[in-house]
């Protein structure tokens, strides 16, 4: 592995008339990337005129965001910036983006933040056209899970018209879930450069990245494109919670998922890009095992929705929603987890085609759910209160049965006997309560939010 000594953000470009981005990285200017997003869409039609000023603004602010996955094969001290200029706050914004963003992958990598993320730039001011909605339209950032189908049936109620979205490459799952939702989907092809993925293999670092912030930026420039306002996110109060801490930094692998980045990137929003667009999660007052429990009612789902990372390759291929699931992934445990109180057991076949309790091989996993041993899995879980009382309301269920389930057992065993009837109170208030404090949602959205 050959070492880098700065890393560049050397261009970006737009072409109004095909709607495609580029973006232009470097190590020491011998080792170049591009990468493209391609913001033409199938469904949406584009505003009519597009101002090169306003897309000039989004396209380098969105550049800084992207650069992060390539800046992470070889993390340098300086990262310098050859087109404009940051004034001190959107430096602050930047490093905290990095910093934090790459918490997780600094973590596994074993590598020390110190001397990193210095940022340098050019002499000219950044461009600060910002951009006005003409329009009170929301868009749903749609994944493949329940949390973002919640969110949709919530809006449904309002009886207006809104829009879906997916970021990355146009997966089958998310055809499937977006033509049962039965609203237009903006499609956003992303095409990563092949050298990132040659310098992988040739053991450079890999890792995590805040996904969901770069998706942020990715939404702020289409809503300028497609002249949509509200940006909805799926995001729960769980994010908050980190994994563990080095250091004393808070490692958390849902950083960017975050009330903290939600209203960090909402501030930079209306200082840079624009006055009107509202960023902020419809879900953010409630926690997983509550979105779980309202996401149980909707049985038009349960043969689509996915929220395993693992098999989604399997369903590319296939052009099936079988094999949804993995069954040994954290995020299948967990979302086996929250959903098993709220389904009988004729569902709970059907979504997960197993009894994931059952399996004794998940034992170290669910320990490290329930926070018995190590950490919360590097994923997106809820929090091992979550889960403790998840299992706790199952058990309920079937606790005079003769035979309990292994992870049953494990719960019966190592997390029951200190659970006393005030601690009980205490976290079904905490668990099963909406709240509004510490969230960003606008008034018109406020009386559709799940209690």
């Amino acid at each position: 592995m050959k070492p880098f000594q700065t890393f560049y953000f050397t261009g970006y470009n737009f072409d109004p008339k095909t709607l495609k981005a580029s973006f232009s990285y470097s190590f020491d200017h011998e080792i170049n990337f591009t990468e493209t997003i391609d913001f033409a869409s199938n469904e949406l039609n584009p505003i009519s005129t597009i101002d090169t000023k306003i897309m000039s603004t989004l396209i380098f602010h969105l550049s800084l965001a992207l650069g992060i996955s390539y800046y992470k094969l070889y993390p340098t001290k300086n990262l310098v910036i050859e087109t404009w200029q940051l004034n001190a706050d959107q430096q602050s914004f930047r490093k905290t983006f990095y910093m934090q963003g790459l918490g997780e992958f600094l973590y596994t990598n074993k590598l020390s933040p110190e001397g990193l993320f210095n940022f340098i730039d050019g002499t000219q001011p950044s461009p600060q056209t910002l951009f006005h909605s003409h329009s009170s339209l929301p868009m749903i950032a749609l994944g493949w899970g329940k949390d973002s189908l919640v969110s949709v049936e919530s809006v449904k109620k309002l009886n207006i018209p809104f829009y879906t979205s997916t970021f990355g490459k146009d997966y089958y799952l998310h055809k499937v879930v977006g033509d049962a939702i039965w609203a237009p989907r903006l499609l956003m092809i992303r095409t990563m450069d092949s050298q990132l993925f040659a310098l992988n293999a040739q053991w450079y670092y890999n890792g995590h990245v805040p996904i969901s912030g770069i998706i942020a930026f990715v939404l702020t420039t289409a809503a300028y494109l497609y002249d949509y306002r509200y940006i909805i996110m799926s995001n729960e109060k769980s994010a908050n919670e980190g994994n563990t801490i080095l250091n004393g930094r808070d490692i958390n692998h849902q950083r960017s998922k975050s009330y903290q980045f939600e209203s960090d990137f909402n501030q930079y929003i209306k200082r840079y890009l624009s006055p009107d667009v509202e960023y902020f999660s419809l879900l953010r007052g409630m926690y997983e095992i509550k979105i779980a429990q309202n996401f149980a009612q909707y049985p038009q789902y349960f043969d689509l929705f996915s929220s395993c990372n693992n098999n989604f390759k399997i369903i590319e291929n296939n052009k099936t929603t079988e094999h949804r699931r993995c069954g040994v992934c954290p995020k299948c445990a967990f979302v086996y987890t929250t959903l098993r109180p709220f389904l009988n057991d004729k569902d709970t076949h059907k979504i997960f085609g197993q009894e994931l309790y059952n399996n004794v091989d998940l034992i170290p996993l669910y320990k490290e759910l329930l926070g018995i041993d190590g950490i919360k899995p590097f994923e997106c879980v809820g929090t091992n209160e979550e889960v403790s009382y998840a299992m706790y309301l199952y058990y309920k269920n079937i606790q005079d049965n003769w035979t309990l389930p292994t992870i049953i057992e494990l719960f019966a065993r190592e997390i029951l006997p200190t659970f006393t009837p005030e601690h009980l109170l205490m976290l079904e208030k905490k668990l099963f309560t909406t709240t509004q404090k510490d969230t960003n949602i606008p008034t018109i959205f406020q009386s559709i939010v799940p209690l």
